[in-house]
């Protein structure tokens, strides 16, 4: 993490003009002096011919314009026993805990967030990230620095819903792809056709069948996860109706993620739903390396410990109370 010093009052008059070797970008030379050669405000404001309030204003600027981008290394979380024991136990890759916060914001946005880090220290310039949809997923998008990625792509998972436009598919895709300006594909299909025969056409069509051979070639995938007790976005979002949604609870299921729904117990449960509902295939999801689950907060602690079993996610981003939830419950 950066320093910070505290500003201190001075007075404009006072400031002497920038020496030459520094005048063509003091914003860019305060700030390499600080974070590359580590010297103190005050031996940058002697260099540059200014006060120390100033050179810490330039530092802040430096971050305002992009020129200093500050990350935390969200290894160091996931080294948290809560973390290890999560991970023995379910048999996941890794497991990032956001601590324990009050008054710090909507928790789905505190995770995306969270999620955003953990994407960007695993980021490679040949890297197909597949995508699907939901509130944490879009958070994780919003959160992410911008980085000149043109050679990695960005793919969409699972169909379109109108329905769902503030956090759609198509939403969480394009606005990842803007963030690390990087190549975007969309899948052009609706989310939930009317039958199983009109689904058979549409992946029978070129263009679809190409976008699904592009999944096939993803070393990452993003994903929210969604309890189905109480009010739950598959509802809520207009993606299914709430009788949809009983069926699949009547049958067992606790959780839906990546468009599969699941017992706790990490059985796959299916309905006529899933013959209508365009997504990329289960057994090309759980073949991507890099399956990193978003979510957390009050409910959804069952449904993740499913999906945990379910083998769909590999790496998980969430909280330190619903970690808890997940392993006292199991």
């Amino acid at each position: 993490m950066a320093r910070k010093d505290p500003p201190e009052s001075t007075d404009p008059k006072s400031r002497r003009p920038i020496p030459a070797p520094f005048g063509m970008d003091e914003v860019f030379w305060a700030a390499w002096l600080y974070y590359e050669q580590g010297q103190k405000q005050d031996q940058i404001a002697d260099q540059l011919g200014i006060s120390r309030a100033s050179v810490f204003n330039l530092l802040q600027k430096a971050r305002d314009e992009g020129v200093v981008n500050i990350s935390i290394d969200p290894s160091r979380i996931a080294r948290a026993d809560l973390s290890r024991q999560l991970c023995d136990i379910y048999g996941i890759d890794e497991c990032f805990l956001l601590p324990e916060r009050k008054d710090a914001g909507p928790l789905h946005r505190q995770i995306g967030h969270l999620g955003a880090r953990v994407l960007e220290s695993r980021l490679r310039s040949d890297d197909i990230i597949g995508v699907a949809w939901g509130r944490t997923v879009l958070a994780l998008s919003q959160h992410l620095n911008s980085v000149n990625q043109p050679h990695l792509t960005i793919a969409q998972i699972t169909g379109s819903s109108a329905a769902t436009f503030d956090f759609s598919p198509v939403l969480c895709t394009s606005n990842l792809a803007a963030r690390l300006l990087a190549r975007c594909v969309n899948l052009h299909a609706p989310g939930v056709v009317s039958s199983a025969h009109v689904k058979d056409i549409l992946m029978a069509e070129p263009a679809i069948r190409e976008h699904f051979a592009l999944l096939q070639l993803c070393s990452k995938a993003v994903f929210g996860v969604t309890q189905l007790t109480g009010e739950t976005l598959l509802v809520t979002g207009g993606f299914m109706t709430q009788a949809e949604v009983e069926t699949y609870r009547t049958l067992g299921a606790v959780g839906f993620a990546s468009g599969y729904f699941f017992a706790e117990d990490g059985r796959i449960i299916r309905s006529e739903f899933d013959d209508r509902h365009i997504t990329m295939p289960l057994e090309n999801l759980r073949a991507v390396p890099e399956r990193i689950c978003v979510g957390g907060g009050p409910g959804k602690a069952a449904a993740i410990r499913g999906m945990l079993r379910a083998g769909i996610a590999s790496i998980v981003v969430t909280d330190e109370t619903t970690a808890r939830g997940v392993i006292n419950g199991g």
